[in-house]
């Protein structure tokens, strides 16, 4: 197995894959009820051609279904596919009120941040050792016209028997230990890390709230204020206008953080709570590999004079199968682990050094309000 090593924080292995291809996610723009993505991919050779073309999340959808069908990919674990943007403007609004309570302004279209999710998850394809070189991974990225895509099923009753499926079979004991140990930790871990995501998800949302209630309490103060320039009226009018300033000041403050929490550690937990799924589905392909690997040889154990030969093929066919899956898993398992740890290293030193700087450019601005109303107090309290 390759070693793996850290290089300026990517995951890399001693023989590491040259992606083909560099990407970005550069802008999105509403289109009835789709949203257009604008890809752009350079090449990375000689000519360094780049290309510009518009996809819609169907498009995405129909990517990772080829990336999965055009080639055995058992024990790769696959980059998740972001959710589906909400294109309708009532479903914005029902989104808004649902986060941020009834009173609340539907926000504008934040297709930025959609972007930066989709940009990830191309990232994370193009820089894949085996799913970088696929052939529609290159027509996606490269052909000025969408994929001609057929309709994808996700019925009701596959899901069920999926779940089920997954019940069933999740609970399976392992040959390997190591194995064993990883799917016991990636369900409780799966479950952790959708819990903590939605959580922060949910300060945020508080954070907005909060920003709002202020913005709100700041308009309050300047619409109380009188026109009156002279007497103690215009002194008392003087203050509370520097006053809503100063809350408006710290709104503002209250929006940054919210933003740049929500681009350092919110992104990160959102991604991988997605990533760990893919994770635990890989496991899951592996754990059927495995039943069938073991049914094989209990078929071969109870397999009759005429029919051992055959029953000796399939029982070396699926041994083959399991191994294969579980070489390129424990690979995938390595690289996937070094890569959360550099990555969420990453997110959490961005967090703390603009939690730290907001709070210093907060601190000041309001120092500043502070002194500007204790001056107008005693210019008043001087003049009477």
């Amino acid at each position: 197995m390759e070693e793996v090593t850290e290089q300026n924080g990517e995951v890399t292995t001693d023989t590491p894959f040259e992606p083909w291809y560099h990407v970005q996610v550069t802008g999105a723009t509403k289109n009835g009820g789709f949203i257009n993505f604008d890809v752009v991919t350079k090449k990375l050779e000689a000519s360094g051609q780049e290309t510009t073309v518009q996809r819609v999340y169907e498009d995405f959808e129909w990517l990772q279904h080829c990336l999965m069908t055009d080639s055995d990919t058992s024990g790769i674990i696959m980059p998740p596919v972001p959710p589906r943007p909400m294109a309708s403007a009532a479903d914005a609004a029902a989104k808004a009120k649902r986060e941020m309570g009834t009173d609340t302004k539907v926000k504008g279209d934040e297709f930025y941040k959609h972007c930066r999710s989709f940009e990830k998850y191309l990232q994370l394809v193009v820089r894949h050792s085996f799913l970088g070189k696929n052939e529609s991974l290159a027509k996606f990225l490269t052909e000025p016209e969408p994929p001609v895509r057929a309709k994808l099923k996700n019925s009701f009753l596959t899901n069920l028997t999926k779940a089920v499926g997954e019940v069933r079979k999740g609970g399976h004991q392992d040959l390997d230990p190591t194995f064993q140990k990883e799917r016991s930790t990636v369900n409780e871990v799966v479950k952790i890390m959708a819990d903590t995501s939605l959580h922060f998800n949910n300060v945020l949302n508080i954070g907005e709230r909060f920003s709002a209630s202020l913005n709100h309490l700041s308009t309050a103060l300047c619409l109380a204020s009188t026109a009156s320039e002279e007497g103690p009226t215009s002194d008392v009018n003087k203050l509370q206008l520097h006053f809503a300033k100063a809350i408006e000041h710290y709104s503002h403050g209250v929006d940054i953080y919210v933003a740049n929490d929500e681009k350092t550690l919110g992104f990160c937990l959102d991604h991988y709570a997605r990533y760990l799924e893919s994770e635990k589905a890989m496991l899951y392909v592996r754990t059927c590999k495995l039943m069938e690997f073991e049914n094989a040889t209990k078929s071969l154990e109870k397999a009759k004079p005429l029919k051992k030969e055959a029953a000796e093929e399939l029982k070396e066919k699926r041994e083959k199968e399991f191994n294969a899956v579980s070489e390129v898993a424990k690979k995938e398992i390595t690289k996937f682990h070094r890569q959360r740890v550099v990555e969420f290293q990453k997110a959490l030193i961005l967090y703390a050094e603009a939690k730290i700087k907001t709070a210093r450019d907060i601190s000041a601005l309001i120092a500043k309000d502070l002194s500007t109303l204790k001056q107008m107090e005693f210019s008043n309290g001087s003049a009477h």
